[in-house]
């Protein structure tokens, strides 16, 4: 379960303010898949990436699981991120001196020997139709592979939480649908949440709650359920 009440957040600009976002209230289920879209500069991928306890807010309270969040406390948000958050920007963010598989591999928390992580890693790559890529240098990936891999990257530890802002951005159709069927199967599989922020209507769509974020605002939610 995540709480959040009264959020807001503000930037400051030399002299100048800009509340990004203002009073959001918001409750969020195990299991919920909430799609979260509206104009650009609305406060989407703000709200993400405090969701994902990349960013503190200004004001407000922050519950994990009925646990107050203390964004002051840098360690705990590391642990916190590690073992419940998957993250999947537009920014693939990978080491550019690892294979694919590698990649996955370092980003593994669990005790398996490293040939279990490799075939657990393997099979994930397998699944985004990235079989011939295990061992590829990341430079010589296509932005839209490399995408891939980090989708993937963020799945290795079954986190709790999966939080996207605009996953299939850099796909084409035939491996956003790939993305997609991924994440839902994995959500459904687990029991997880996943939060998607998209100016995709398609993907939108296929919220079983859709959040319209406007100038840092929520204005209106649909259930689709």
């Amino acid at each position: 379960m995540i709480s959040v009440k009264n959020l807001c957040k503000d930037f400051y600009f030399e002299d100048k303010s800009q509340s990004v976002l203002k009073n959001v209230s918001l409750e969020v289920g195990g299991n919920d898949f909430i799609t979260i879209m509206g104009p650009s500069g609305g406060g989407k991928s703000t709200l993400l990436q405090i969701l994902g306890l990349l960013t503190k807010p200004s004001s407000g309270e922050f519950y994990y699981d009925d646990n107050e969040i203390n964004f002051k406390n840098e360690k705990l948000l590391n642990l916190y991120r590690r073992n419940n958050i998957g993250l999947i920007f537009q920014n693939h963010n990978l080491i550019s001196c690892l294979s694919p598989v590698e990649n996955l591999i370092i980003a593994m928390n669990t005790k398996e020997s490293y040939k279990e992580k490799s075939i657990k890693a393997k099979e994930l790559l397998d699944k985004v139709g990235l079989s011939k890529k295990y061992n590829a240098n990341i430079l010589s990936l296509s932005g839209g592979e490399a995408q891939r891999v980090s989708i993937v990257r963020a799945l290795v530890n079954s986190p709790k939480v999966i939080l996207c802002d605009e996953p299939t951005g850099a796909l084409d159709s035939t491996n956003s649908k790939k993305i997609m069927d991924l994440l839902i199967n994995i959500k459904n599989e687990t029991k997880c949440i996943l939060i998607i922020v998209t100016h995709d209507e398609e993907i939108g769509r296929l919220g079983e709650r859709r959040i319209y974020l406007k100038d840092g605002e929520i204005y209106e939610v649909d259930r689709n359920i």
